[in-house]
């Protein structure tokens, strides 16, 4: 899998805003007409205790079930503050670490994180989209920009999450009496 230098990591708030504004303009939004074949899902779990996080990217296989055929984890310490939007500057360096340790080359990734929903349409999983080259998804726990309309209490059930008159992500249930996830 080709991983791309885009930036350095290291940079303070005024910088990682100021990167997030110039990559964002090179994302591409066409609908995917290759076949999906694997896809991975990745998150960063931390230490409550400390500044050691852990971050583990898992590939499925798409058959008839979900067959995972690889999982990579990694362990470090944040080098980032947590700095709600500029979460990509926290959590990616691990991510992709996780990620050099893989052998298979997922065809679609999906983030822990947001993708457009966000207030410089650029989150984790548009930020590390765009530097795996890959097709990603941000599916966050919480809304971080954006309205919605009420979501029924039924699986499957979504709306369309508006920001700045535009739809940028669904606010979907995926099971009946559980929070709607944001994608």
């Amino acid at each position: 899998m080709e991983i791309k230098q885009l930036h350095s990591w290291r940079v303070n708030y005024k910088k990682a805003v100021q990167i997030q504004e110039t990559l964002r303009d090179l994302l591409t939004f066409e609908k995917y007409t290759g076949k999906i074949q694997t896809i991975a899902g990745a998150d960063v779990s931390y230490d409550k205790h400390s500044d050691r996080f852990y971050a583990g990217v898992v590939v499925f296989k798409l058959n008839k079930h979900l067959e995972m055929i690889e999982e990579a984890t990694v362990a470090g310490k944040a080098r980032f503050p947590y700095i709600p939007g500029l979460l990509s500057f926290r959590e990616a360096p691990i991510l992709l670490r996780a990620f050099r340790k893989l052998k298979n080359n997922p065809d679609i990734v999906l983030f822990d994180g947001q993708g457009i929903a966000h207030p410089r349409r650029f989150g984790l999983a548009s930020h590390m989209g765009l530097i795996l080259d890959k097709p990603s998804i941000g599916c966050a726990k919480s809304r971080l920009v954006g309205e919605y309309s009420s979501v029924e209490n039924t699986a499957g059930a979504y709306s369309k999450l508006i920001y700045e008159n535009k739809a940028v992500g669904a606010v979907l249930r995926t099971k009946r009496n559980t929070r709607p996830v944001f994608v």
